[in-house]
């Protein structure tokens, strides 16, 4: 089937930033074939067009616990006995 170019008021999926869902908008801009503005069908809502996409992208901050850990340098393994008897022979000695 051949596609025909969008025009003012047809119907297309993008993200509304108010809803914060992918919804139906209307074509509300164009510029020579390339979608500009869209307007939710729920909210109503005007806003430039997302390609679907969702909104910004929120980097993961590094809990505190990690950032002294990473701070910390390696500290060194103590050796415990693994039994009382290793233990006693060492006091003997």
């Amino acid at each position: 089937m051949i596609e025909r170019p969008m025009r003012l008021g047809d119907a297309v999926e993008d993200y509304c930033p108010r809803c914060k869902l992918v919804l139906d908008h209307a074509v509300q801009a164009l510029t020579e074939s390339e979608i500009q503005t869209t307007v939710c069908k729920t909210c109503m809502h005007g806003h430039t067009y997302r390609h679907g996409k969702a909104g910004r992208k929120t980097k993961v901050k590094q809990s505190l616990f990690d950032q002294i850990l990473a701070k910390k340098p390696p500290s060194t393994v103590a050796v415990m006995p693994t039994s009382k008897r290793s233990s006693a022979r060492d006091e003997e000695e």
